[in-house]
């Protein structure tokens, strides 16, 4: 059975978590294959456009776009305009260690596990942040004297308007001391269910819990306060987004389910219309 790439991101350069690298492509170019990691990821276009496979949603980014990718969401360019010259960059969130919030007494990194995921994969016309990708662009290729120190101020810069743009969840209460232990359980539990997520067997909460060592409350309420979201529902949109994936590419719907863990079409596409808002069927080829 198929599943997700996973991509083990390597960092060029010590003491800056970021990788960039400008991809140039024309009309009918394969790009790449559907995969996912850990780092945020980000798509700045500068000439043409690029068709960007996100969460089970597609959309075409042109100059002026930034398309988002969240940690460990499924992704890839589907296509692109001639002449087309895009920059891609991926984002440790080890650029926050240490970092904490004054207002709240929590780390950055939990906040942006938390609320990242209420930003939309697709941003058109974003003059202010795409000026931000520009000239870290710039600082990285021209590498002149403190140019990691103008790199990471960019995105600090970048991750502030993420931050400041994203919904404001209701206040859960006071993290206490155990904020980072709970953070690394959310991290491995998106990675266990990013590898997972098309093995029923493997992705019951019961499961899931006994493999991290924690109780199943316990995990719930954590997946909960970091991503915003319920395991049920984060897993529901991984196999979505395959599934809408294997649609476009020409495989039956029945299959599609399959492929992603779900027997049932009747279920699966009750689930698939819950969580996309869209029946499978739509997104068969020319629809």
């Amino acid at each position: 059975m198929e599943i997700f790439r996973y991509e083990d991101v390597t960092l060029p350069y010590e003491g800056i978590p970021l990788r960039l690298f400008a991809r140039d492509h024309n009309s009918g170019a394969p790009g790449c294959e559907f995969h996912w990691h850990e780092e945020l990821e980000f798509y700045y276009v500068v000439n043409g456009g690029v068709l960007l496979s996100c969460g089970g949603e597609q959309e075409w980014l042109y100059p002026g776009d930034i398309g988002f990718v969240n940690s460990c969401i499924p992704h890839r360019g589907l296509d692109f305009l001639d002449g087309t010259r895009h920059y891609i960059l991926q984002m440790n969130l080890e650029l926050l260690q240490g970092e904490t919030d004054m207002r709240e007494n929590r780390t950055y990194s939990s906040l942006v596990m938390e609320r990242l995921h209420g930003i939309p994969a697709f941003l058109h016309s974003q003059k202010e942040l795409c000026r931000l990708f520009a000239e870290m662009t710039q600082e990285w290729e021209q590498q002149e004297l403190g140019a990691e120190l103008a790199i990471k101020a960019r995105m600090f810069q970048i991750l502030v308007w993420l931050l400041r743009m994203a919904p404001q969840p209701e206040r859960l209460g006071s993290t206490g001391p155990y904020e980072e232990d709970s953070l690394r359980h959310v991290q491995e539990a998106l990675r266990y269910l990013a590898a997972r997520y098309a093995f029923p067997e493997e992705t019951s909460l019961p499961k899931i819990a006994s493999e991290m060592g924690i109780s199943v409350p316990y995990l719930c309420r954590i997946f909960r306060r970091h991503t915003g979201r319920t395991i049920t529902g984060y897993l529901n949109e991984l196999r979505c987004a395959r599934a809408a994936s294997l649609i476009r590419s020409g495989n039956p719907l029945m299959e599609a389910g399959r492929q992603v863990g779900v027997e049932d079409y009747n279920y699966f596409s009750r689930m698939f219309k819950k969580t996309t808002g869209r029946l499978p069927s739509e997104f068969r080829p020319g629809k």
